[in-house]
Formats: C-alpha cells, sequence, structure tokens
C-alpha cells in the first residue's frame, strides 16, 4: 500500500503539459472514455480527432478476427479493451488491466507511460476515466479530467482515489510511452 510518506517529491508526468493543452471537455455527456481517448491520441500524435464523434464510432462493434469487440455502451460505459482497440488502430501500443499495484503507477509515471486508471462506485453505480499526470505528497493524485472545462490538474486525495480505484478493481488502460 502506497503511503504519503513513502512518496518524498512530487512526481509530474512528461506528458502534462500536453496533455492539459489537449485537454477535451465531455460536457453533459457519459464519453469520459472516448473524451479521454481523444486528448491522449491528440497530444501524442498532435491530431485534431473530434471526440464526440470518436464517441459514435465506438458505439459500432467490430470484427477483430473471428472476434466481434463491443468497445462501448452508447451514451454510457466504454469498456477498457474498447480504448485499447481505438489507441491501437491509431498505431499506439496499448493494454488494459486489473489489480494494478500502486506502485506500478509510480513506475511507469517515471518510464513516461500514459496511465488511465479507473475509478468508480457500486452504489450509485458510476466509473470515470482519468489520464494520470502528477503525483504529490500532499495534493495526492492529479489528474487531467474531461469532467472539468479547464486545462488545469484535478487533484484527488489519497484516500478518495484509492477507494474508489478499489471499487473498480484497480483497473488501468495504458499507452507506452512513444
Amino acid at each position: 500500500m502506497l503511503k504519503t510518506s513513502m512518496l518524498e517529491n512530487r512526481i509530474d508526468s512528461i506528458h502534462q503539459a500536453s496533455m492539459l493543452a489537449s485537454l477535451q471537455h465531455q460536457g453533459d455527456s457519459n464519453d469520459c472514455g472516448p473524451y479521454t481517448i481523444a486528448t491522449v491520441i491528440n497530444a501524442l500524435l498532435k491530431l485534431q480527432i473530434n471526440p464526440s464523434t470518436l464517441a459514435l464510432e465506438m458505439t459500432r462493434p467490430v470484427w477483430r478476427g473471428i472476434f466481434l469487440v463491443i468497445r462501448r455502451i452508447p451514451n454510457w460505459a466504454t469498456f477498457p479493451w474498447g480504448m485499447v482497440d481505438i489507441f491501437r488502430d491509431y498505431g499506439l501500443n496499448a493494454s488494459w488491466r486489473l489489480f494494478t499495484p500502486k506502485e506500478y503507477l509510480i513506475e511507469q509515471m517515471k518510464k513516461g507511460n500514459i496511465l488511465m486508471p479507473i475509478i468508480g462506485n457500486w452504489r450509485p453505480i458510476w466509473a470515470h476515466v482519468m489520464i494520470l499526470i502528477a503525483l504529490d505528497p500532499l495534493q495526492g493524485w492529479g489528474f487531467a479530467n474531461t469532467q472539468y472545462n479547464q486545462h488545469q490538474i484535478t487533484w484527488l486525495s489519497y484516500d478518495y482515489f484509492n477507494k474508489h480505484w478499489v471499487y473498480m478493481a484497480h483497473l488501468l488502460v495504458e499507452v507506452e510511452n512513444i
């Protein structure tokens, strides 16, 4: 378990400035997945992907070999494998995993990987994905967050993040540094 005392200095993602500059605002939609994907792709590849168009595209299942991939439920939930599928369509090496240790987040952020933990709750049911861009001993976990129409870090306390990440079984979507 990551303790605040284990972190002596603030850690900032090497992609922090580009993620904040490319941050897309999802407005009142439940499209945090497509808006997060568009933010990452736009920041890394210098594209101008429209997140609303991407959200519509992701509602259509796609064939990947013999498998039909359902990437999202329209206007509600984006699946982690759906996010990975889109990242791979753009040539990015992406993966998703459960039961991710918090220490892994620190290691991979230092390597320059783009980390998107999924937090949530079961009662009432909700989930949200954000781009992890900082970790501070006092402020907690820092994110580029599509919920807000601002290009600033959204800070979540250690307790809040840990509680709501546990509810989602420490689910993480990751894009390797390019």
